[in-house]
């Protein structure tokens, strides 16, 4: 994995939280990001402000161990400990989002299962995409929530509240979301179209994890 200067990762830190503005996955001052930086550090997004109008110096730098800031002025995001949670699940984790995608969360509210439909969804999410139980945002409890989905998968669902993605970098977690959304909305056209949204047979899902592979998209 290649490893991004600082300065780097807070300009793609910011255009990846431009992006998940630009799709609709976050809205007002919803969502939060983060990347790791050379030693037990992070980058990660402050308080309260719009993915649309973020700026790379608004980021704060804290400590990846215990949250405590380093250098940055404001608050950093209230759900720091999801994103601590997150690092220590998956100790080679480069970067972090958590967005609001709509449609994802309305399986949850659904109790419907989001599968792998296309080979994409397949290549991205694997065979389905784990969902956290529900816990109150910004709090220790949502951080433990997350541990088991992540242990299966680099993104996950949370009940009622939204999704997140892991990545090498914050670009490929806000790609990962994309492909959330989008193999949610397929499910529910397909839903609305009278049809079941059946996944891809586990033979197939095998075929198309094992090209992805041979074809570097894959490890």
């Amino acid at each position: 994995m290649r490893q991004l200067s600082e300065h780097a990762l807070r300009e793609q830190l910011c255009a990846a939280g431009r992006r998940l503005w630009e799709r609709g996955l976050v809205g007002a001052g919803e969502g939060n990001l983060s990347a790791r930086v050379r030693g037990p550090r992070l980058l990660v997004t402050p308080s309260g402000v719009n993915k649309s109008e973020l700026r790379p110096e608004q980021l704060l730098l804290v400590d990846a161990r215990d949250g405590r800031v380093i250098d940055g002025r404001g608050r950093p995001t209230s759900e720091l400990p999801l994103h601590l949670a997150a690092y220590a699940a998956r100790p080679e984790t480069g970067a972090v989002a958590h967005a609001h995608p709509l449609a994802a969360v309305a399986h949850t509210l659904a109790g419907r299962p989001l599968r792998a439909l296309t080979p994409e969804a397949a290549v991205v999410l694997g065979p389905e995409v784990p969902v956290a139980p529900f816990a109150v945002p910004g709090t220790d409890a949502l951080a433990a929530s997350i541990r088991d989905a992540l242990a299966r998968a680099p993104v996950a669902l949370l009940e009622r509240h939204g999704a997140i993605a892991l990545g090498a970098e914050p670009l490929a977690c806000a790609d990962a979301l994309e492909v959330l959304e989008r193999t949610a909305l397929t499910s529910l056209y397909a839903s609305s179209l009278g049809g079941a949204a059946a996944p891809l047979s586990p033979a197939v899902l095998d075929a198309v994890r094992e090209a992805a592979r041979r074809n570097g998209l894959l490890r």
